[in-house]
C-alpha cells in the first residue's frame, strides 16, 4: 500500500465558487469513485493517460493516479483542466505531496495543469481514464458561448456537465473508462434526450450508485440535486448493470449492492429511452411487475398538459383572497394548494385566486370538463411526489376554469373522463406503487408531462373497473391501493 497523504480543502469564496459553478469533491466520495477503476480497465496501456476536468483542488485526479499505481501501473500521465487559476498552486501543491509520497517507487508521474475552458477548448488527446465532478449550470442557447458547443456529439443544450460527459466520452480511448459524479437530471426526461441517445451509442454502462439524500452530499454549496456516480467503459453495453445506493457519502462503505440486466436499467421501450435506478430489490420488483403492464398512459388515448395560466404573465387578469366576485366575470384559478389525493378543494383559503374572463383572457383558460389535476412540484413535508385531485365539471357553475402552470392536467383525448374513469385514473397515479415507479425513474422533484406520458400502465378497462369499485364503497388509503394493486396484477401484491 501506498504511504497516505492529506488533502488541504480549500476554504473558498463562495461567490466565486457560484461564478465558476464549482463543488468540490470530498476524500469519501473520491475514494470511493477511484476504487471503481479496475485491473482491467489498466491491462492494454503501457502509460496509462488520466483526465480530471472541471478539476477543482485536484483530488479525483490524484486519487485515480494513487489507484492506478496501486493496480501496478508504473508510467502514468495526469491532465488538470480547471479554468479558474486561484486553485491551480493548490493543485500543484497536492500534486508535490503525493509525488513524495511515491518515495522511490520508480513510478514515472506526468502532471500537467491547462487553464482553458473545457468545454470550448476540447483535448487533442486520447486518455484511458476520465474521472470528473463537472460544474453544473444552465445556459441561454441564445446568448451563451456554450450554445451547440457539442453539437456535433448530441442534440440540445441541456446542462453544461452533460458537455463536460460527452466531451469526456469522446476523449476516451476505446475500451477507455468514464467515472463521473453529476446530478440525476440526465438519467429522464426531454431535454437529456439526445444525450442519452449519444451514451447509448458509445459507452456501456457498468456501475451506477445513487445517493439516497439530496442534500448532503455538497451541502456546505447548498446542493439539492439528486446525485448519481456513474462508471461508463466505452464499449458495446454489457448484459449486466451494478445497481448500487448509500444515504450518503458516511456511509458509501455499507452500500447496498445488486446487479441487474440491461433491460430493467435502460428502457428501450419508448422514444425516451431513460435510465431506471432501482434503490434495491424492493424497486427492481416494482419496476418488473410495472413493465408487466402492457400499455402507456399516452397509448390509451389519456393527454397531459401544463396548465396555461402562467401568473407573473397574466397578472392583470387575477386577483387574490377570499373575496367573491362576479361569476360571470371571473373564474376560479386552481392552484397547488387545491390539489389533494383524489380530489381538488375551493374552500376559502388567503391563497385562493380568480381570473377575469374577457376576449384577452380566454386564451388561458380552459373549458370546463372533468380533469385529473397532477401537481407538478411537491413540498417538503409531502411523502409522495405524485399527487392527483378530481376537478369534477359539476363543481363549478361557469364555463370556463383556470388551471396555474404549476399543475399538469390529464383528460382523455376522444371524450370527457366518465366519474368512474376519474375516480380510477386518480387512484391510479396516488397509489404507492405508481409513486416508487416514479420514483425508479425521476430524480427531479417536478413531475414532467413527458415522463407521464411514457409511463407503464393498465388498460382503460382496469382504470374504469377501479373507478367503479371504488365508487361502490367507502376508502380510505390502505383500501385504494388493495384496490389498485388487485385490478393492475391480479393478485395480492407486496412490495416489502
Amino acid at each position: 500500500m501506498l504511504q497516505e497523504f492529506t488533502f488541504n480543502p480549500l476554504k473558498h469564496n463562495v461567490i466565486k465558487a457560484k461564478k465558476f459553478a464549482q463543488y468540490f469533491t470530498n476524500i469519501k466520495i473520491a475514494v470511493f469513485m477511484t476504487d471503481m477503476i479496475a485491473k482491467e480497465n489498466l491491462t492494454k496501456s503501457k502509460k496509462i493517460r488520466i483526465l480530471d476536468a472541471g478539476a477543482g483542488e485536484g483530488i479525483l485526479g490524484i486519487q485515480a493516479v494513487k489507484r492506478c499505481v496501486e493496480l501496478g501501473c508504473k508510467d502514468i500521465e495526469l491532465t488538470f483542466y480547471e479554468i479558474d487559476e486561484e486553485l491551480h498552486p493548490l493543485i500543484k501543491e497536492h500534486s508535490d505531496d503525493f509525488k513524495n509520497s511515491l518515495q522511490d517507487k520508480q513510478i514515472k508521474l506526468n502532471i500537467k495543469i491547462i487553464s482553458v475552458d473545457f468545454v470550448l477548448s476540447r483535448p487533442s488527446k486520447k486518455y484511458d481514464i476520465a474521472i470528473i465532478n463537472p460544474p453544473y449550470f444552465k445556459y441561454s442557447v441564445k446568448t451563451s458561448e456554450y450554445a451547440d458547443a457539442t453539437s456535433d456529439l448530441f442534440k440540445g443544450n441541456p446542462n453544461i456537465y452533460a458537455s463536460f460527459m460527452a466531451i469526456c466520452v469522446e476523449s476516451l480511448k476505446k475500451t477507455g473508462v468514464l467515472i463521473s459524479i453529476t446530478p440525476r437530471s440526465f438519467t429522464n426526461g426531454l431535454y437529456f434526450k439526445g444525450f442519452r441517445n449519444f451514451l447509448y451509442k458509445n459507452v456501456s454502462f457498468e456501475h451506477i450508485h445513487i445517493f439516497k439524500s439530496r442534500d448532503k452530499i455538497f451541502k456546505d454549496s447548498q446542493v439539492l440535486q439528486e446525485c448519481v456516480i456513474c462508471k461508463m467503459t466505452k464499449v458495446k453495453q454489457n448484459e449486466k448493470i451494478v445497481i448500487s445506493s448509500s444515504n450518503s457519502d458516511i456511509d458509501l462503505a455499507s452500500s447496498i449492492v445488486n446487479t441487474y440486466s440491461k433491460s430493467l436499467i435502460i428502457d428501450m421501450s419508448n422514444d425516451l429511452k431513460m435510465i431506471h435506478i432501482p434503490e434495491d430489490k424492493r424497486e427492481a420488483n416494482i419496476l418488473i411487475q410495472a413493465n408487466s403492464l402492457r400499455s402507456t398512459f399516452e397509448k390509451l388515448g389519456y393527454y397531459i398538459s401544463t396548465g396555461p395560466v402562467v401568473e407573473y404573465r397574466t397578472r392583470e387578469f387575477i386577483i387574490e383572497g377570499n373575496s367573491n366576485p362576479d361569476i360571470k366575470k371571473y373564474v376560479p384559478l386552481i392552484r397547488a394548494h387545491n390539489v389533494y389525493p383524489m380530489k381538488t378543494r375551493l374552500l376559502k383559503h388567503e391563497k385562493n385566486a380568480y381570473f377575469l374572463i374577457n376576449k384577452l383572457s380566454k386564451k388561458h383558460l380552459l373549458k370546463n370538463k372533468t380533469y385529473i389535476l397532477l401537481k407538478r412540484f411537491s413540498t417538503k413535508d409531502e411523502k409522495k411526489r405524485l399527487i392527483a385531485g378530481i376537478l369534477h365539471a359539476n363543481i363549478l357553475t361557469s364555463e370556463y376554469v383556470g388551471i396555474g402552470n404549476k399543475i399538469n392536467y390529464i383528460g382523455a383525448k376522444d371524450e370527457e373522463l366518465s366519474n368512474e374513469e376519474a375516480l380510477g385514473l386518480s387512484a391510479v397515479l396516488n397509489s404507492r406503487f405508481m409513486d416508487d415507479y416514479f420514483r425508479c425513474f425521476s430524480g427531479n422533484t417536478q413531475v414532467n408531462a413527458s415522463e407521464i406520458r411514457v409511463m407503464k400502465f393498465p388498460s382503460r378497462k382496469k382504470v374504469q373497473c377501479i373507478g367503479k369499485e371504488i365508487q361502490e364503497k367507502t376508502t380510505t388509503e390502505d383500501i385504494l391501493e388493495k384496490i389498485v394493486l388487485k385490478n393492475l396484477f391480479s393478485e395480492d401484491l407486496k412490495f416489502e
